[in-house]
Parts: structure tokens; C-alpha cells; sequence
């Protein structure tokens, strides 16, 4: 009796899956190099001179970028009258701004009794979302009125 490496049930069936797999292989490898190979076809024709011409010396200087407060990145609020020299009050005076709410009324650009006095009912919306704190307390604390009158204290 001789002992056959094809004798052997187990051996049989991992050699048939070898050879299953290896044609797999074989057949990814025919097909994927077929797909690769194919280039794409490119419609587009620049001989014929048919497309726009899109240089920009034409008119450079109507490019202009949108004006920021002190180039941070952050809008002014429009209806807020824009001062020239900075006046700088103490905000912490209205009651409900403490120094935290002053530093963020700041980077805003609100520095003064007279700005704060001019808000209206969307710049009190703009300036709430902005600084994010506290939602309804400009209003419930009544901040316009107390730069009023303290505006009238200082005339």
C-alpha cells in the first residue's frame, strides 16, 4: 500500500480551493487591468479658440473685500454710529455688563454710552447672538435706557 499526496480528502479540497482562488485572482487581475487602462475621452476641444477668455487684467480694481472691524474678522454693526476717535466709557456702569460682557461689547466695536444708546431692536438681536451670553438681557436689563441716562449725566 503506498501513500499518495492525493490520497489524502483534505489535501484534495484545499488544493481545489487553491485553484479556484488563483483563477479568481487571475480573472480580477485581466479585468482590472482592462477598466485601468482605458482612458477617459475628453470632449473638450481648445484648438477652435470657442471657450471665454477669463483673464482678470481687465479690471482689477473693482476686486475689493469686505471692510472688518480692525481686520479681525469681525463685522461692524451698521446702525451704530462709526466713531472716529475712540471714546472709550466704562460699560461696567450699566447695570448687567460686568468686565467680561465689556471686553466682548469691545471686540465688537462697542466702546461707549452713545453706541449702546442707539440700538435698536435688530442691533440688540445682532449684538446678543455675537456675544452669545445671557440671551434677552440687554433688554430685560434695559441696558439703552441706562446709556441714556447717563448720557444725560455727562451733558
Amino acid at each position: 500500500m503506498t501513500l499518495s499526496i492525493f490520497s489524502n480528502e483534505t489535501f484534495i479540497h484545499s488544493l481545489e480551493i487553491f485553484f479556484w482562488m488563483l483563477g479568481a485572482f487571475i480573472i480580477g487581475l485581466v479585468f482590472g487591468r482592462i477598466i485601468f487602462n482605458k482612458k477617459p475621452q475628453n470632449n473638450l476641444d481648445f484648438k477652435n479658440n470657442e471657450y471665454d477668455d477669463l483673464s482678470l487684467h481687465e479690471n482689477n480694481s473693482q476686486i475689493r473685500a469686505t471692510k472688518t472691524f480692525e481686520r479681525g474678522g469681525i463685522e461692524m454693526i451698521k446702525t451704530v454710529p462709526e466713531i472716529k476717535e475712540i471714546k472709550k466709557d466704562d460699560l461696567k456702569q450699566i447695570n448687567g455688563i460686568g468686565a467680561t460682557l465689556e471686553k466682548k461689547l469691545n471686540e465688537i466695536g462697542i466702546y461707549n454710552f452713545s453706541q449702546i444708546s442707539n440700538l435698536n431692536k435688530e442691533d440688540i438681536e445682532a449684538i446678543s447672538e455675537k456675544i452669545k451670553t445671557f440671551p434677552g438681557r440687554i433688554k430685560r436689563d434695559n441696558w439703552v435706557e441706562q446709556a441714556q441716562d447717563f448720557l444725560k449725566e455727562i451733558t
